[in-house]
């Protein structure tokens, strides 16, 4: 198991577990129910405004990220583009694409490239 699997299901248990205990909190302190009461009943209004808010931004991240995404990969798998260096006789060729997943390269510096799909890294 990974570290950072690990890490996630620590904090979901222990989220799991203080959200129990505030729910048990509330349910047996007459003070913090009437807390909250007043406290909610003040900003309802900005609460929803924060929450619809909050799903617009995050659907519209979403939406970018993803045509983003698709943008890069491409639509559907396509056949490797080569074309010979000059003086090489055809021996040679220039990779456009990854030859693992068909995505197309980018271009990190003047010799070195690195597929947007895989991370494998290339040199020219």
């Amino acid at each position: 198991m990974s570290r950072k699997t690990l890490t996630i299901g620590v904090q979901s248990i222990l989220n799991i577990f203080l959200t129990a205990w505030l729910y048990n909190e509330y349910i047996h302190n007459r003070f913090m129910q009437d807390y909250l009461a007043s406290t909610f009943s003040s900003v309802v209004i900005r609460v929803a405004i924060g929450l619809l808010a909050s799903a617009a931004i995050a659907g519209g991240s979403y939406m970018a990220y993803s045509r983003r995404q698709q943008a890069s990969i491409g639509n559907g798998l396509r056949p490797l583009k080569v074309r010979v260096l000059e003086g090489s006789e055809g021996t040679l060729a220039v990779l456009d694409t990854c030859p693992f997943c068909n995505v197309p390269l980018k271009n990190i510096s003047e010799n070195r490239f690195q597929c947007r799909k895989c991370r494998r890294y290339f040199k020219k």
